[in-house]
């Protein structure tokens, strides 16, 4: 490090070596992955308000003038769902989007921005980030806000199936996304192929030539059916964002922002997620040491003595 940053502040040196801190973040998951293979096999994606440091008011006084200067230039106005204890609306601040475990409730990969932009816009970057880290995500699990064919491509075009529930749009509405019929009724899911790009059903009584049919995925009829059990297991596997958001707020403290600017902001996110990781990382290698070494192994101990001898204490 050069001699003129080392003067500086932690904070400020951190921004200057920003790859240092990110090969750190991937070396750590790396390691979360080794102690469990199938950490990042199945994700939740999704995103939460982080509120701004600042006034994000518009007006300076109620009918007085506009504001012209803002304390925080890099924070926007966005929308947050409502909570038990908070009522849903409008907030100045910034959004944490987030790629988490859904086996683990650990997050593989987030990323700060403002508050006015929509989260489906991230779906991709997270992706890449989590699959540059090591990670091959089998599926992705967002919310009914992610349902749009750009975002079912993009999942599809990184191996990953997208299991996203439907709104309700004109084509829901008509039916489209209802498994075909025949004459016999409603068609049977028999398996899809993901190099095809398409799913298989087949006549319920095996009577129809040809037998089987093939449907191209899209948004309305994806590669695993939302009819499926599986579908439906893998998308109550979303709650693990949900938890991981509440936790990482209320135990490991990423709010009251104290910060200001967009890039502040990140680096403090960076942190806390970090932190987050490496406790989770040293529980799991204490827990593996003592399971290798369990106290009731040594002699001593075993008899009720200390295994370093009569005369030690702990005060030395």
């Amino acid at each position: 490090m050069p001699e003129r940053l080392r003067r500086l502040p932690l904070r400020r040196q951190l921004r200057a070596y920003s790859d240092l801190l990110d090969s750190c973040i991937a070396r750590v998951l790396d390691r979360l992955h080794r102690e469990n293979p199938d950490f990042g096999r199945d994700l939740a994606i999704d995103a939460s308000d982080l509120p701004a440091c600042a006034n994000g008011q518009r007006y300076l006084s109620k009918n007085g003038p506009q504001r012209e200067r803002f304390s925080d230039p890099d924070a926007s106005w966005g929308h947050r769902s409502a909570v038990s204890t908070r009522k849903g609306g409008g907030f100045y601040g910034y959004k944490v989007h987030a790629a988490v475990c859904a086996r683990t409730d650990l997050p593989v990969a987030w990323q700060v921005e403002t508050a006015g932009s929509h989260e489906s816009n991230y779906a991709a970057p997270l992706l890449d980030t989590v699959k540059g880290r090591g990670f091959a995500a089998e599926t992705t699990t967002p919310d009914m806000g992610y349902d749009n064919e750009r975002v079912y491509g993009e999942c599809e075009d990184r191996d990953s199936r997208p299991i996203i529930p439907l709104r309700d749009t004109p084509g829901v509405k008509r039916g489209d996304h209802r498994p075909p019929e025949c004459d016999h009724g409603t068609s049977t899911f028999a398996g899809s192929d993901p190099s095809r790009g398409a799913s298989k059903w087949c006549c319920p009584t095996s009577v129809c030539e040809p037998e089987r049919r093939w449907v191209k995925a899209d948004r309305l009829h994806p590669l695993i059916p939302r009819e499926s059990k599986r579908w439906k297991s893998l998308y109550r596997g979303r709650a693990s964002v949900e938890r991981e958001f509440g936790r990482l707020k209320n135990e490991w403290a990423p709010l009251r922002l104290r910060v200001r600017g967009i890039e502040r902001v990140r680096l403090h996110s960076d942190l806390t997620i970090l932190a987050k990781l490496a406790s989770k990382l040293g529980k799991l290698r204490a827990d593996a040491q003592a399971a290798r070494f369990p106290v009731a192994t040594c002699p001593s101990a075993a008899r009720g003595q200390s295994p370093f001898g009569a005369a030690w204490s702990p005060s030395g």
